[in-house]
């Protein structure tokens, strides 16, 4: 099927609302992205044609006229491009991302489903969520996303990209992170400080680079700051670690997609107890909470690297049986051919 991809602020190549989808997709279908939040241009990203509506950025909490007036004119214009690109693209349907372009999806009238990508903004009301799923073909949701009465696939990337490897000894973690306070990534270079000998790399891109570039710049080259790899190079980016770290703020529990291809890759996982891994499979990974916790557990994976083989392979194991996209791809493909078989007849 020719499927056209609509979301708020997916960041082509990059994240998780540009690999996810096509790895779903994987083959079967032709996908092309309407995003709003991207710049108002029409380029090709790994063979992938994306439209941008331009970039739109935060508003403030209390909106004055003027960008009352953006917001409405910034929505009017993404209407007018899914509409345009579903009649170019001669789509079959529209795959929203997110509410908010699902929200505008609706007024154009146009077939559209849903693939809730993250968990809910809690200012979205009942009502609106309730339109939103009532209107739609069909609506499918990420693990820990919590929509009630959605159905739930596995989110993840294609793990056949990832290759196993196993180390002589663990000398360097990776941190494959967004650069915002959310994600903690001061945490990881203060755990890497406090260590006896570890070495680390942070990956990736957000507000917080040029704060936390500093902070690396301070370490005497045991912390990196690099730049953010796009997704089918991150297969060859992660060979050279033997340690992933996953570190965020504490929640409900938290779904780490980067943990799964950790894994794949024969890296041994350091996570917060509150990250997806750790509750569902408490013995493939160590836990922390503070930089001095995260420290103990870089020393002790470094002392006890042959150790750490079985638990590694493992794990790999884990994630191929419980987060593999062939899974969600079979019952994507079902679940399509269930709703245009019965509009048909």
């Amino acid at each position: 099927m020719r499927i056209l991809i609509a979301s708020t602020h997916t960041i082509p190549a990059f994240s998780g609302g540009w690999t996810t989808p096509l790895d779903l997709l994987g083959n079967d279908h032709q996908a092309m992205y309407v995003i709003r939040n991207y710049p108002a241009v029409r380029r090709t990203v790994e063979g992938i044609m994306v439209v941008g509506t331009g970039t739109v950025g935060p508003f403030k909490s209390r909106w004055n006229y003027f960008e009352r007036y953006r917001f409405s004119a910034v929505k009017k214009y993404f209407k007018y491009v899914l509409e345009r690109e579903f009649h170019r693209f001669k789509a079959d349907f529209i795959l929203c991302l997110d509410p908010e372009a699902a929200l505008v999806t609706l007024t154009t009238g146009l077939p559209y489903a849903m693939r809730f990508h993250a968990p809910l903004d809690p200012g979205l009301g009942k009502d609106l969520l309730a339109e939103v799923l009532n209107n739609a073909l069909f609506s499918t949701a990420s693990p820990r996303t919590y929509i009630p009465g959605v159905e739930v696939l596995p989110h993840n990337q294609d793990l056949t990209r990832f290759k196993f490897r196993d180390h002589p000894s663990a000398e360097r973690a990776i941190l494959l992170t967004s650069l915002n306070p959310f994600r903690e990534p001061d945490l990881f270079i203060e755990g890497i400080m406090s260590s006896k000998e570890m070495k680390g790399d942070i990956v990736g891109a957000g507000n917080l680079r040029k704060s936390i570039g500093s902070m690396c710049r301070k370490t005497g080259g045991r912390v990196r700051l690099l730049p953010p790899v796009p997704r089918l190079q991150v297969p060859e980016l992660l060979k050279n670690y033997q340690i992933g770290v996953a570190t965020i703020k504490k929640r409900p529990v938290h779904y780490q997609m980067k943990v799964n291809a950790y894994m794949a890759s024969g890296l041994f996982t350091l996570a917060k107890p509150w990250t997806h891994i750790a509750v569902e499979a408490p013995e493939l990974v160590r836990t922390f909470i503070t930089p001095e916790e995260l420290a103990e557990q870089l020393d002790w994976t470094r002392e006890n690297w042959s150790e750490t083989l079985e638990t590694r392979r493992a794990a790999k194991q884990w994630v191929y049986d419980n987060y593999s996209v062939d899974s969600a791809r079979k019952r994507f493909n079902q679940i399509l051919e269930e709703t245009f078989s019965s509009r048909k007849s």
